[in-house]
């Protein structure tokens, strides 16, 4: 997979040796290092191709030479995030997130992989089903839980907030909860 060619200036992409039109890529490993982290200056999108300009380089690029690079943002890896499901995926988490980090503060994220305590190397066991990754990002008042199918691909999440919990523990404990003040409704179909 190719870059995000939308991807704002100052995004991080790796030169890989990737597709192309004949002498692309060897004009382009004349200048730049395979492997190696550039930051995104420009990116000129046409009907059929996109060229990108990197910081410091008085030329563009294919950007299909070149791969997103994900980096630890805000306190959240998204590189590891990247590494264990896809970049859809990892989109899709950064974005969410971002946008509850506007206005709420961020204060735990933890990665997980549920294997369901398979153990591949028992004979015995059933065919273990793929893991799922689990993302928990807790911000002040909410918890964001994501969770990617690594066989499937899919993935989705929910938000639990603190006024639900509180509504829990309080009924747990025998006691009227405080009641939510802000109720929404599904559409009726008629």
């Amino acid at each position: 997979m190719s870059m995000n060619i939308f991807a704002p200036k100052g995004s991080k992409v790796r030169f890989v040796n990737r597709g192309g039109w004949d002498g692309e890529y060897e004009r382009a490993t004349e200048v730049l290092d395979h492997g190696k982290v550039y930051t995104v200056r420009r990116i000129n999108v046409y009907q059929s191709s996109s060229e990108v300009f990197l910081e410091g380089i008085n030329q563009s690029f294919n950007s299909v030479f070149f791969e997103d690079v994900y980096e630890t943002e805000d306190g959240i890896d998204y590189g590891r995030i990247r590494e264990l499901t896809n970049v859809p995926f990892t989109e899709y988490v950064r974005d969410k997130i971002k946008a509850a980090l506007a206005w709420r503060v961020l204060e735990h994220c933890f990665i997980s992989v549920d294997d369901f305590d398979c153990d591949p190397n028992d004979p015995d066991a059933d065919e273990p089903d793929a893991p799922v990754i689990v993302i928990d990002v807790k911000v002040r008042g909410a918890l964001y839980t994501f969770w990617y199918n690594t066989d499937s691909r899919e993935y989705n999440h929910s938000i639990l907030g603190e006024d639900v919990v509180n509504r829990y523990l309080a009924i747990t404990k025998g006691h009227r909860p405080d009641l939510p003040g802000v109720y929404v409704y599904n559409p009726t179909e008629e």
